[in-house]
């Protein structure tokens, strides 16, 4: 590295001064001050020599539980307690995704853990028990909301389901077998590669269009189930496949 030479006139300076600062009689005509400005200066000399730099935050820290808690963009997630029957409010923005500019968007539970049959078990019984919802979906617009429609799958015949609207009154009457989309839940930070999850779905709608939103929720039967099986509340993206 080289320096140039007011630099190294410093430098000399600052080590002949230091060299002097041992005879007890010049230390004594010196000023208290010099000494401290020799003493600064040394050290931004130093530093300057060392290349001191500010070293930049580790990357890909872990998201705070607290943080998840607060996102307010989809996708994003809740914890569900025994007092969470409802009615529930929730306000959150939905972006356009790069390829899809009114992305299909479902509203659920999520359950996560690290042994995926155990997962996939919990996922059943929710699905068997019945849980039971009352939903509404609103875009907020500055005229007034805006009512989206939202749809569930119900069977139909053996191994077939069909797409039916939610009654009027919101009213989804179970929950059933849904899939997130993985990508964008992992780039928000609510997923990682190793950890098994399940999704399931009260309903959904299959393009929504980019903008601000509120959700209202009220659990009606068995829900807690829900707490039971450490569920989540989700809304995400829907995993639309290759």
């Amino acid at each position: 590295m080289s320096l140039s030479p007011e630099l190294s006139g410093l430098i000399k300076q600052c080590v002949h001064n230091s060299h002097c600062s041992t005879n007890t009689h010049w230390r004594k005509a010196v000023p208290l001050a010099n000494d401290r400005m020799r003493f600064a200066l040394t050290a931004l000399i130093t530093c300057l020599i060392a290349g001191c730099s500010m070293q930049p935050p580790p990357a890909n820290v872990p998201i705070a539980k607290e943080q998840i808690e607060m996102r307010t963009v989809v996708p994003l997630v809740r914890s569900l307690t025994p007092h969470d029957r409802g009615p529930t409010e929730l306000e959150f923005d939905v972006p356009a995704l790069p390829d899809d500019a009114t992305p299909p968007v479902f509203i659920g539970v999520r359950l996560t853990g690290v042994d995926p049959t155990a997962v996939s078990e919990s996922a059943d019984k929710l699905i068997s028990a019945g849980v039971s919802a009352e939903l509404h979906l609103e875009r907020i617009e500055p005229s007034g909301p805006v009512s989206v429609e939202l749809q569930r799958s119900q069977r139909v015949g053996v191994g077939q389901q069909a797409s039916i609207p939610l009654s009027a009154d919101g009213m989804a009457p179970g929950l059933f077998a849904f899939d997130a989309d993985g990508t964008t839940l992992q780039d928000a930070g609510l997923s990682t590669e190793q950890a098994a999850s399940r999704e399931l779905a009260f309903g959904y709608s299959n393009a929504v269009q980019p903008g601000r939103y509120r959700l209202k929720l009220r659990f009606d039967q068995n829900a807690e189930a829900l707490v039971a099986a450490n569920a989540q509340l989700l809304v995400a993206y829907t995993y639309k496949g290759k």
